[in-house]
């Protein structure tokens, strides 16, 4: 059946599909036991032709509203890849849904106080003294702590060691619910913070090693030196870095620490990280290493955009109440949902819901409160 429904597909994008075909599509559109391949396969062949130089990006566009064939069009939204632009947030029972959106009117969101406009670069500096200083995207500041310079410019603050600094003074950058920010440490190491994060670091490294304290997450670049590795400590786990590009995530309100090795190598709780592998440390300090993840997803946040690879209803939730600083309730027996596809941070809260609903939930918005429930 799975060959049958690719060469469908195929045929029906070259626009090939006699009616009779056709009617087949449909049917097995309307089939829950190949919604997930279809989705599957749909985001394959538009990633083999986007490879094509002379591939024209609306083809599948237009190709994947005339097989739902909606009496309305999908709503635009701004995507990354325009080639996803249909599958911003589309959960992976979407295609039945939207053939449902046909033959019944759904009721359209419940609007109360709407306007929730996404996080931006904000964050507290709190010095070794307990000092506090508030950064933002529009200032440029320099101020000093003993012999570092500090300059805060375009939602970045960057380091500058001048002479020794004693390796005792600690300053911790702090990011609220919709808020992220850039971070330069003293050694050129580049770090970026996801909303609801914090870091704890020396105002310059000496000694043996260079350890930094995480909650939340965050996105690192990080200088190389043998003679001081980089260490992360987040809560009961430990990361060891040589010299390469990572992503942990480690939310109090996520089921485990998560980190995603982009270049080089690191070593989490004494298993080392290759190119393209996650390891996932539960509660208990269980360490699990998965190969072959997509770390496209683990950063999609520090290059400005929402990616779900198959993300349930509640992680896609937790990720919208961290940047849109809201809270989110849950009435009645909401379905099991797993969504598939990409959208911009820069929505409006209402703008990402109204596509999310598209799946088979429902939402009201009363001030900064999300309430999920069921059509």
């Amino acid at each position: 059946m799975q060959q049958r429904i690719t060469y469908l597909l195929q045929q029906h994008q070259a626009g090939k599909l006699t009616q009779t075909e056709m009617d087949e599509l449909t049917e097995i559109l309307h089939m829950e036991e190949h919604r997930l391949y279809i989705t599957d396969e749909i985001t394959r062949q538009m990633e083999a032709r986007e490879a094509d130089p002379v591939f024209d990006t609306s083809e599948w566009e237009n190709a994947f509203e005339r097989i739902v064939a909606v009496d309305k069009p999908v709503r635009r939204i701004l995507p990354v890849r325009r080639w996803l632009s249909w599958a911003a947030a589309v959960a992976v029972i979407i295609l039945a849904a939207y053939f449902w959106s046909q033959r019944e009117q759904r009721p359209a969101m419940t609007r109360v106080n709407t306007k929730v406009t996404p996080g931006m670069n904000k964050a507290i500096l709190t010095l070794s003294d307990g000092s506090a200083i508030t950064l933002d995207s529009a200032g440029k500041k320099i101020f000093r702590q003993g012999n570092t310079a500090i300059y805060q410019q375009n939602g970045q603050l960057q380091y500058n060691v001048q002479g020794n600094a004693p390796a005792f003074s600690y300053n911790t950058l702090t990011t609220p619910r919709g808020g992220q920010y850039q971070l330069i440490l003293p050694d050129g190491s580049k770090v970026w913070l996801n909303a609801a994060s914090s870091l704890r670091y020396p105002t310059a490294f000496s000694g043996n090693e260079r350890l930094v304290e995480l909650t939340g997450e965050a996105y690192f670049e990080v200088q190389a030196s043998s003679a001081m590795p980089f260490r992360v400590k987040v809560n009961n786990s430990m990361v060891d870095v040589l010299g390469t590009h990572f992503n942990i995530m480690a939310y109090n309100d996520e089921l485990a620490i998560r980190t995603t090795l982009l270049e080089g190598s690191v070593k989490v709780s004494g298993r080392v990280l290759h190119p393209g592998q996650q390891a996932v440390v539960t509660a208990d300090n269980e360490v699990k290493v998965l190969d072959n993840v997509d770390v496209r997803e683990a950063v999609a946040w520090k290059n400005g955009i929402f990616q779900f690879n198959k993300s349930s209803l509640q992680v896609v939730m937790r990720q919208l109440s961290r940047w849109y600083d809201v809270e989110v309730v849950y009435e009645g027996n909401v379905p099991d949902l797993q969504f598939l596809g990409k959208m911009q941070r820069e929505l409006d809260l209402s703008e990402v819901l109204s596509i999310l609903e598209k799946s088979g939930v429902r939402f009201r918005i009363d001030g900064r409160k999300i309430i999920v429930t069921p059509i």
